[in-house]
């Protein structure tokens, strides 16, 4: 980065983003953060990604961001498509080396589904393990995973609500204090 000023660059794939209730909060809550910018994969679908273009993006990142809902125990479709066209790439390039990859996913069940011997019978720690493996891949820095459970409960506005929070609280910190605190 040629000046001193933060980036967080957050990659934001959702598929119906207009009926989104978490996802959709959670986007606004940081979007209009001053360094934050906020990239919808949906508005880019019916194309190629262009390496050179989300090169420079990245690479003016002080932090990269994936938020997605979590569906069928992965992201969106896109956002791997995203990951084989330009994150591979880019992988062990001064673009990502050393940053931060942070993930803000969203669950339509509760954490007690999300437990060894829970509904979904693996922890999201598990879960997200590939995306932790492209972290470490690519020279980055894994971050403590942002998890929103439960946005088919009823405690959904309530966890809602708290996501927001930490996230936008996440972010500042990331800008103001020019620090990765992994404990979120």
């Amino acid at each position: 980065m040629n000046d001193v000023s933060k980036k967080v660059v957050v990659l934001l794939a959702h598929p119906n983003l207009k009926e989104s209730q978490a996802n959709k909060a959670l986007a606004d809550a940081v979007k209009d953060i001053d360094g934050v910018m906020v990239y919808d994969l949906y508005e880019y679908q019916d194309q190629s990604f262009d390496v050179n273009v989300w090169s420079t993006i990245i690479s003016d990142a002080s932090m990269v961001v994936f938020q997605f809902p979590f569906h069928w125990m992965s992201a969106p479709s896109l956002l791997k498509r995203w990951l084989d066209e330009v994150f591979t790439s880019l992988a062990k390039t001064p673009a990502v080396a050393g940053k931060p990859l942070q993930i803000v996913t969203t669950t339509g069940s509760e954490y007690a589904a999300y437990r060894s011997g829970g509904r979904n019978c693996f922890t999201m720690d598990e879960l997200l393990r590939p995306y932790q493996g492209c972290a470490i891949h690519a020279g980055m820095t894994w971050q403590t995973p942002l998890v929103v459970y439960g946005m088919g409960s009823a405690d959904a506005s309530r966890n809602i609500a708290t996501g927001v929070e930490v996230y936008r609280k996440m972010v500042e910190t990331v800008l103001a204090d020019h620090t990765v605190n992994n404990a979120w």
